[in-house]
């Protein structure tokens, strides 16, 4: 995880979760952030670091924070639960998780 990150991008990101809270109310983190990395691509900073960086921004506003986890706009019933007829089912899944986040 990098550190030393511009003025620029960390006006950015937290101008950007300010508008977004304010709107909308919820920081969906992977869609904000990636729309920060592709205004700021000449600073090349991966997607986990700006990630971390509107999440921390949204925990200073109190705002709600949607982690969409598997990428397809589809919430999961429950960590590693299918719903599976009348019964719940463990699913394994294989999530691939950064090594910037902690």
């Amino acid at each position: 995880m990098r550190y030393d990150y511009s003025t620029r991008l960390r006006e950015d990101v937290y101008s950007t979760v300010r508008a977004v809270f304010r709107t909308v109310g919820i920081i969906e983190l992977t869609a904000v952030a990636e729309r920060i990395r592709l205004r700021n691509l000449a600073e090349n900073v991966a997607l986990e670091d700006i990630e971390h960086l509107v999440m921390q921004a949204a925990q200073l506003l109190g705002a709600a924070i949607e982690f969409d986890t598997f990428g397809d706009g589809l919430a999961s019933p429950a960590p590693g639960l299918v719903e599976n007829g009348d019964e719940s089912a463990t699913a394994h899944r294989d999530l691939h998780r950064p090594g910037s986040m902690q």
